[in-house]
């Protein structure tokens, strides 16, 4: 899931991904910053579109709209530490998503939500919706660390929606499979709706989501509970 609903915190996930590089470069000025931040963003985008192996430093550095020569200033280790980065932030930011919409509109509200941010950010080019972490989870076996920084994110992304199930009156099992469940289903929605080039999957996997999680509900909150209506 690639989610910008809600603003990262001045790239403050970067330092996770890229080690001892990506904290010095956290000492950088203003300007600096802005340019590594568009770069950060042109590999994200292009990580989604077209995958680790087809990601180009000269494309990324014409969809930051930045000096190729500056990738090396900022990421010292090139492609590898460039992508691993970018799949961290989104990660992170997405994460950030999660736990705002989670807190705001509960769990079904959220599947619906993200659902609807898909379909408006793919509404021209469905063909080209994608992923920067499973971008980044597919570089396995060519690169395992970044394939390690998918793992992280998808696992960070399953901790809030397990926390939100758990305040609904699921049991802390049932929660962590569910929202196993649901990273997984949207993630490969993801990629069904990028093959079929419409939204059709997309819409089905949530709808299913949206039942299972209505079941489950129904069989872990006996009747006349009083958190049968949350």
């Amino acid at each position: 899931m690639s989610v910008d609903i809600a603003k990262s915190k001045d790239g403050k996930g970067t330092a996770k991904a890229g080690g001892a590089e990506a904290k010095a470069s956290n000492a950088v000025g203003p300007k600096s910053r802005d340019g590594r931040d568009r770069l950060l963003a042109g590999a994200g985008r292009l990580l989604a579109e077209r995958g680790y192996s087809a990601m180009e430093l000269r494309d990324v550095a014409e969809r930051g709209n930045a000096p190729r020569g500056s990738i090396y200033h900022h990421f010292p280790r090139g492609k590898s530490q460039l992508a691993a980065e970018a799949a961290a932030l989104d990660g992170e930011r997405t994460r950030e998503a999660l736990e705002q919409a989670l807190a705001k509109r509960g769990v079904k509200g959220t599947l619906r939500l993200f659902a609807d941010f898909f379909r408006r950010q793919s509404s021209r080019h469905p063909e080209l919706i994608g992923c920067p972490v499973a971008a980044a989870a597919l570089a396995h076996p060519e690169d395992p660390e970044l394939a390690e920084v998918a793992t992280r994110a998808f696992a960070s992304w399953e901790e809030p929606i397990a926390h939100a199930l758990e305040i609904d009156g699921i049991p802390a099992k049932d929660a962590a499979a569910f929202a196993a469940l649901t990273v997984s289903t949207i993630e490969g929605a993801l990629l069904r709706t990028r093959a079929a080039a419409n939204h059709a999957p997309l819409d089905l996997a949530v709808t299913g989501l949206e039942t299972a999680y209505d079941t489950l509900k129904e069989r872990t909150i006996p009747d006349g509970d009083p958190q049968r209506s949350v």
